[in-house]
């Protein structure tokens, strides 16, 4: 059943009724009709009204969409039972109901009282802020400030964030860039501030605050005095900056007070001014404008530099002074390490020599051509064999390559090690050293009982002028061991030796002239006797 063909048959019973019931009938129909929209009206209206409080709420404190929503159903749901109450027949939940809408405002209230912020979400100022001498007063409405009697002006977001620079201890700073930024990119606000003297002259500063020579507040830049300034600057800035001495030349004005100085600086610390704007002809950095903090820096670190000077001065000084003392003491210790090695090298030699003198008192051979003392005789050394052997033990180890002293150590080891004698003997006789030939063959005759070995190494011996090796193959010959011949005959050799001093072959030979001698005595006798008795026979003939 369609819509037309409801109210077709509805037609149809009215008309079906009397005048005055039909009339009953459409005024309890417009009644109801009214109840239901005027029912309708309340809700829409009780739920907008729940709606604007939860947006104020969520504008001030940021909430989420979810978190939003779920408030305005929250508020919507006590307005409406608080609501129900207020209209009720019972006198206790008309209270009730009037005491909830109230708190529900008040709550409402004292909510959006607490979000303090600076801005509402479409961005307008929520405050605005009055410059005191050394604070920012923040207010929540833009008028007159009734302790101060300044202007409260906007607390716009260029501002808040300078606010918040002033707070944390910045104050302005004369701004000495040729081209400064004066406005906001993003809101078109000033974000330098100004200050004119007398004479029209504009300076500009990075932030709002006071003059710090006049005291004066300094106001934000306007486009005529950007203008301003721009001519000003254009006007300064047509000529080369010219370098000058910052020690005689006057950094301000005496008339206005106002900086004449420009500077540079290096990332070193190397300072240099000027006498106009302009930029550094070597960086390309645009000149800054003097102002006291810079000068107090630019003194402090001249004062740092003297006393560095000084201090390295000073310093060298010390250096100078510590390598002095230095270089005397090293040369003391240098003279006094020379003086000791040079001890040590007497004290050496001394001993060197001491431990050659007495291996060669001790244990020489007194026929040994290359013997240094008198020597002591092989039966001798017998007897101080020990001493021998320690002191050319020694001097073996302090001459290394002296043959004289291994040859008396071999001499002296003879009588405790005949092996190692024999050693020693053996690597002199291929070295050559003549005296040791004696040794060694003596060794292989006496000691080991081989005479075909011993008799060649004698005479090697002899070929070398060994005296020992002549007198001992001299007796194999007289003993009958060893061949005589016409040029090596026992006498030859006894003869030779005794030349060489050899003190048995001297006694030797000398003993054998004394009975040559007497033969040759006896024989003249016998002659003389002969004579004598054929002089005796022949006269008697004669006679």
């Amino acid at each position: 059943m369609d819509l037309g063909s409801v109210r077709a048959a509805a037609s149809q019973r009215l008309n079906g009724l009397s005048n005055p019931i039909r009339i009953l009938v459409i005024l309890a129909l417009c009644l109801i009709a009214g109840i239901v929209l005027l029912w309708l009206f309340n809700q829409v209206f009780y739920y907008y009204l729940a709606r604007s409080y939860v947006d104020e709420i969520s504008d001030s404190f940021n909430l989420n969409r979810g978190f939003a929503t779920a408030l305005i159903w929250i508020s919507f749901a006590l307005i409406v039972v608080l609501s129900g109450w207020a209209f009720s027949l019972s006198k206790n939940k008309r209270n009730a109901g009037y005491a909830g809408l109230l708190a529900l405002l008040v709550a409402h209230s004292v909510t959006i009282g607490m979000a303090d912020k600076n801005f509402k979400s479409s961005g307008q100022a929520e405050k605005c802020f009055v410059m005191e001498r050394n604070n920012v007063k923040i207010m929540n409405r833009v008028g007159i400030d009734p302790d101060t009697g300044r202007e409260c002006r906007a607390l716009t977001t260029v501002m808040a964030e300078k606010i918040e620079l002033y707070k944390t201890g910045k104050r302005p700073t004369r701004i000495t860039s040729n081209n400064p930024a004066f406005f906001s990119a993003i809101s078109g606000e000033p974000v330098v501030w100004y200050a004119a003297d007398k004479g029209g002259s504009v300076e500009l500063y990075d932030l709002m605050g006071y003059h710090p020579q006049t005291a004066e507040e300094l106001r934000p830049v306007t486009p005529q005095v950007v203008e301003t300034w721009k001519e000003q600057n254009d006007r300064t800035a047509k000529r080369i900056p010219v370098r000058i001495d910052p020690k005689i030349y006057a950094f301000f004005d005496p008339m206005t007070g106002a900086a004449r100085v420009w500077y540079w600086r290096s990332q070193s610390g190397e300072w240099e001014f000027y006498d106009g704007p302009g930029f550094h002809a070597r960086t390309g950095e645009p000149l800054k404008l003097i102002n006291r903090d810079v000068i107090a820096e630019w003194n402090a670190a001249l004062q740092a530099a003297e006393a560095k000077k000084k201090a390295d001065a000073e310093q060298a000084t010390r250096d100078a002074r510590e390598r002095a003392a230095a270089a005397e003491r090293e040369a003391r210790e240098r003279s006094a390490a020379e003086q000791r090695a040079r001890e040590a090298e007497l004290e050496a030699a001394k001993e060197k020599q001491l431990a050659g003198a007495e291996c060669d008192r001790l244990a020489a051979n007194p026929t040994d051509a290359k013997r240094a003392a008198d020597g002591v005789p092989f039966d001798q050394l017998k007897g101080i064999a020990d001493q021998a052997i320690e002191a050319c033990t020694r001097a073996t180890q302090v001459y290394p390559d002296e043959k004289r002293y291994l040859y008396q150590l071999g001499r002296a080891t003879y009588f405790r090690d005949k092996k190692r004698a024999s050693e020693i003997f053996t690597t002199l006789v291929s070295a050559r050293y003549a005296a040791a030939f004696d040794n060694l063959g003596s060794y292989l005759l006496y000691d080991k009982r081989d005479m075909t070995a011993a008799i060649p190494i004698f005479k090697q011996g002899i070929a070398l002028g060994d005296a020992d090796s002549m007198v001992t193959l001299a007796d194999l010959m007289d003993k009958g061991y060893v061949p005589q011949t016409p040029s090596l005959n026992k006498w030859t050799l006894l003869n030779s030796a005794a030349q060489l001093n050899h003190s048995g072959a001297q006694k030797a030979v000398a003993k054998e002239k004394t009975r040559l001698e007497a033969e040759d005595d006896s024989r003249e006798a016998a002659r003389q006797a002969g004579e004598i008795f054929k002089d005796i026979l022949l006269g008697g003939v004669r006679r």
